[in-house]
């Protein structure tokens, strides 16, 4: 199987994706179509480019473009997209130890994102063969959280570690009386010992040995960062067929109340219905997001301790009497609403009938922060997956819309923070960076449009490059960076 690393939003026409792959240009079609079926690669419009066509269908004149961030598994060649943050790569059949250990966490993130979504659930379409390699990824993903399946009986042993049976103790042994009290020197402790001839237990464990085994030959083991998992010498076909096996699963499952037991049934049910890795070689595989912006902006939020789902009195345990009553309510609800009425005319008269509310301004991150003074910071954060470039001109910078959305953030929140006197408000949209370090990089105004505005606010918003591995690496660990020394650097 080729590995090839491609950079995102690079653009292919038939041919040039043919001599990519090294193969014909009709096979490249075939890939094509179903890579656009899973929106890995996009029609790309440009003034020559028809977007009518079909992959098959005026071939010179179409390009595609890699929309899409992670793995693609098409035609037993492995496409890893790379995102467009990370240097270009001279050889996409040669990357670099730095661009593979970059890939590995991206996609440790992908998977964890795809707990919450339905990018890679088993779970759901795991009765197609096409995703029996998910089927795989999440039984290994599985075993690595919870271990080996396993069912334990209860057992009784002479003076054991467990808990004391009084009532076998006192059936089975002849007490010492001193001052008329009873005294025991043998008694009867209860055990649970794992029943090593469990047959879910013993199928799992070759499943799992069987995906392991999978993921090593493929090099796929190597792509996705997942160690070697050996645990027996027996196959699943040593179970016997497959009716049988299924008979034995929902055996199992039915008496099975503890849930991710539950998940690991329901997988191995379709594990021995989807075949063999034979099978699995031939079938497209996709790990990944066509719009990664997501992600980051998931990554962001748990990075800056999003408050925005925090109730107002877990931000502020003083809360000002105007949001007294509202103090279970989210920091996202007290932001108002577009109020859309109808006129009613009746006779010379004219009243409103309000609508329901509608949809309202969101931020993606909103931070409060206290340092050791007690000096209050408003922060509000945009995650934008953007690669702008400033100079005498910015290209690919957000746009008007996206400003004005950020100094309208500040607004909605107006009351509120007047109203717990926050000593600074500060606003910034944040991009990912390959580099080390967080990067101040630009910073934009809206004169004459946007109001002047008096401190506590701001009448600017930062653009800042933060290391994309700094930020990934806090969404995996589920915790949030250190804000006091963040905000240093970014409020310099």
């Amino acid at each position: 199987m080729r590995t090839l690393y491609i950079r995102e939003l690079t653009v292919w026409s038939v041919g040039s994706f043919a001599q990519l792959l090294h193969i014909d240009d009709g096979k490249s079609a075939q890939c094509i179509e179903t890579l656009c079926a899973r929106d890995v690669l996009r029609v790309y419009r440009d003034n020559q480019a028809d977007a009518s066509g079909s992959p098959r269908n005026n071939q010179g004149h179409l390009k595609y473009r890699f929309d899409y961030v992670g793995l693609a598994l098409v035609d037993e060649c492995c496409l890893i997209v790379y995102p467009k943050y990370l240097p270009c790569l001279d050889n996409p059949a040669q990357p670099d130890e730095k661009l593979q250990q970059s890939m590995r966490q991206i996609f440790r993130v992908l998977r964890r994102y795809g707990r919450g979504q339905s990018d890679v659930t088993a779970a759901e379409e795991s009765a197609s063969t096409e995703n029996s390699i998910a089927i795989v990824l999440m039984l290994l993903e599985m075993y690595g959280e919870y271990g080996v399946y396993t069912n334990y009986v209860k057992a009784l042993a002479d003076n054991g570690a467990g808990d004391i049976s009084w009532e076998r103790t006192i059936a089975a042994n002849l007490p010492y009386f001193v001052n008329g009290r009873p005294i025991y020197f043998d008694y009867k402790t209860v055990v649970n010992n794992q029943d090593n001839t469990d047959f879910v237990m013993r199928l799992h464990r070759a499943a799992l040995t069987e995906c392991s085994g999978f993921m090593q030959q493929t090099g796929l083991a190597a792509v996705l960062g997942i160690d070697e998992v050996w645990l027996t010498s027996e196959t699943t076909e040593d179970f016997g067929d497959i009716d049988y096996v299924i008979y034995r699963l929902e055996q199992e499952r039915a008496t099975q109340f503890v849930t991710w037991k539950q998940d690991v049934i329901d997988l191995l049910i379709n594990y021995v219905i989807n075949g063999t890795s034979a099978t699995w070689q031939k079938t497209p595989f996709f790990l990944g997001k066509s719009d990664f912006e997501q992600v980051w902006e998931a990554a962001c939020k748990v990075a800056f301790n999003d408050a925005l789902n925090r109730k107002l009195y877990e931000l502020e345990p003083a809360l000002d009497k105007k949001f007294a009553t509202k103090k279970d309510s989210k920091l996202i609800d007290i932001i108002s609403w577009p109020q859309w009425s109808v006129p009613i005319y009746d006779g010379g008269s004219c009243e409103e009938k309000y609508c329901e509310k509608v949809k309202t301004l969101r931020p993606d991150t909103v931070l409060i922060h206290r340092d050791a003074e007690g000096s209050s910071t408003f922060v509000i954060l945009d995650a934008k997956y953007r690669t702008p470039q400033f100079g005498n001109k910015a290209t690919g910078q957000p746009g008007v819309e996206e400003v004005t959305k950020q100094f309208l953030y500040q607004s909605a929140y107006r009351e509120f923070i007047l109203a717990h006197k926050y000593q600074r408000v500060f606003n910034a949209f944040l991009i990912p960076s390959a580099e080390n370090e967080i990067k101040h990089v630009a910073r934009v105004r809206f004169p004459g449009v946007i109001a002047t505005e008096e401190p506590p606010f701001t009448n600017v918003v930062e653009t800042y490059a933060l290391p994309a591995e700094m930020i990934f690496a806090a969404y995996l660990r589920g915790s949030s960076l250190d804000n006091e020394k963040l905000l240093a650097v970014l409020g310099d």
